[in-house]
């Protein structure tokens, strides 16, 4: 009776299904500390979400429910495409990245969970690393060609 009660609180159930990830204990019968993340389980039939990086001089002009495109840098665009998103949640607290500076967490809805080539369908997994394209707004390109003279002009007009 003893044995059967240890056993069974040796078994761990998770709350949902899903695909086990970043399986932190691999020997049988291992020991492991208490509070200690065993592993990450990525729930089935959930919707994917992209955590992208925003630099501080860029999240000015983001806002929930703006339209993203996500390339997966894995599967070359020009050949498989890309996701489309909506931005679901802006992280109001900067972090610091040691590569890009001051940085905001913007979370990005994706629609589908695969890319699609022709008739083939290629499954996405958490983890892939991914470009995020938020659209911020329109403007021509005469506008965007000219903005370099443009701001260059108005910054050579000062006195200092």
């Amino acid at each position: 009776e003893k044995n059967e009660e240890r056993q069974q609180a040796s078994v761990i159930r998770a709350p949902v299904s899903g695909k086990v990830q970043q399986l932190k204990v691999h020997t049988e019968g291992g020991v492991v500390t208490t509070a200690e993340t065993l592993m990450v389980i990525v729930p089935e039939d959930d919707t994917l979400e992209v955590t992208a990086l925003v630099q501080n001089k860029d999240i000015g002009f983001i806002n929930v429910g703006q339209n993203a495109i996500i390339k997966v840098e894995a599967f070359p665009y020009t050949r498989y495409g890309y996701l489309v998103g909506k931005v679901k949640n802006i992280n109001l607290d900067a972090i610091e990245d040691q590569k890009l500076g001051l940085v905001f967490n913007v979370i990005v809805s994706v629609e589908e969970n695969d890319l699609s080539t022709g008739n083939k369908h290629i499954p996405l997994s958490s983890g892939m690393a991914v470009t995020a394209e938020i659209k911020t707004g329109m403007r021509s390109v005469i506008s965007y060609l000219l903005s370099p003279l443009e701001e260059s002009v108005t910054e050579s007009l000062h006195e200092r």
